[in-house]
């Protein structure tokens, strides 16, 4: 077992007095942690890697049911020890789980996208994967669909999704993903947003295969800086068709999926000196305070330089003055993007984190 992963519970329900209810050694990377149901998240998933089984990758599943005595779940009792669970989604490192509400979930890492059936937690079943061309290993590296790891991902209107059918966001059958690659410092060339068309769900191999990507070098009009990192990370996907990425010295991307087989730029906000890691389109909430599942047409930015921006963006369905007393965004796209309020943090602080984030080891990828 690693000695050094582990999963902690923090009480926070006193917010002014967080405090450690319990934890639990890990056997696989806790990098980050995703609940299956967000609802209820009596078991969760972890980031993973390649430790416990050489050359293949491995993830570990964790039931709270019991906050105070959480446990590792072992997926083979016959073993001694917890044994972790399969995922050729780590290859070397693994990052992220995201589930869709469907039933499935899909893992992110060095060797690509892979899907799983979670309908029952404790036993997920591969259903689909980006195969050789999703794999920064297996590639070599050389094909830019995942030069380095795939990030994040996010399936819209999973629950309509439709084998065999024509790629669209109809049927449900898109797969969003940003590929992570900070160490590239050509910010025409790093990191990119993709979209991915989930052909079938019979676990073959190549079950999900490559669109198109966005790259800082796409939009015609957008100033890349030089010598920066601007990989894409982060995103958030709204019910519109648009997607709010954060590029590190890129700034926020604002991307049109509405035709996932060609993404066009839609806006973006960029202030000469950021690193943006991420950007959420804020939720809409009924009267009892309870999220919709809706997204208005505000974003938050996370800058680590610049603090936090909220941006207004133009977006089909948009109410007349939702948005108090806008003004146009400077250095962003003109008419499609305003800035409602900016929270600095301190330049230094900012930079001083980017500087020390740029010389991490390839092996100790970013969150």
């Amino acid at each position: 077992m690693r000695g050094d992963y582990e999963l902690i519970v923090v009480d926070v329900t006193d917010p002014t007095t967080p405090k450690i209810r319990s934890r639990v050694p890990s056997t696989t990377s806790t990098h980050t942690v995703t609940c299956v149901v967000d609802t209820d998240c009596r078991y969760v998933y972890s980031a993973g890697d390649d430790s416990a089984v050489p050359g293949r990758g491995s993830f570990s599943i964790f039931d709270l049911s019991d906050l105070d005595h959480p446990v590792e779940v072992d997926s083979d009792a016959a073993v001694a020890g917890v044994q972790p669970f399969r995922s050729d989604a780590v290859g070397w490192g693994g990052h992220k789980w995201n589930f869709d509400g469907a039933g499935r979930g899909t893992h992110t890492g060095a060797g690509g996208s892979y899907v799983y059936d979670v309908s029952n937690p404790v036993a997920p079943v591969e259903i689909a994967n980006t195969g050789a061309a999703g794999d920064s290993a297996r590639d070599g590296m050389t094909n830019g669909f995942n030069n380095f790891i795939h990030h994040n991902s996010f399936q819209p209107n999973a629950g309509t999704f439709r084998p065999d059918a024509a790629p669209s966001l109809a049927n449900g059958n898109i797969l969003l993903v940003t590929e992570e690659d900070y160490e590239d410092t050509n910010c025409a060339t790093a990191g990119s947003f993709q979209t991915w068309h989930v052909k079938r769900t019979d676990g073959s191999d190549g079950s999900i295969v490559p669109l198109a990507k966005v790259e800082l070098a796409d939009p015609a009009t957008y100033p890349l800086p030089v010598g920066a990192f601007c990989s894409a990370h982060w995103f958030d996907y709204h019910q519109s068709g648009l997607v709010s990425v954060g590029y590190y010295g890129g700034g926020t991307q604002f991307i049109d999926v509405t035709d996932p087989t060609a993404p066009s730029s839609h806006g973006f906000a960029w202030f000469g000196a950021s690193e943006v890691w991420d950007s959420y389109w804020v939720p809409v909430y009924n009267s009892r305070g309870v999220a919709t599942g809706k997204k208005t047409n505000l974003a938050y930015s996370v800058d680590l330089v610049r603090g936090l921006d909220v941006l207004a963006v133009d977006v089909d369905g948009d109410s007349v003055g939702a948005v108090p007393d806008p003004v146009l965004l400077p250095g962003g796209s003109g008419t499609t993007l305003t800035i409602t309020d900016a929270v600095p943090v301190g330049v230094l602080g900012g930079l001083g984190a980017l500087l020390i984030a740029a010389r991490r080891r390839r092996d100790q990828h970013r969150d």
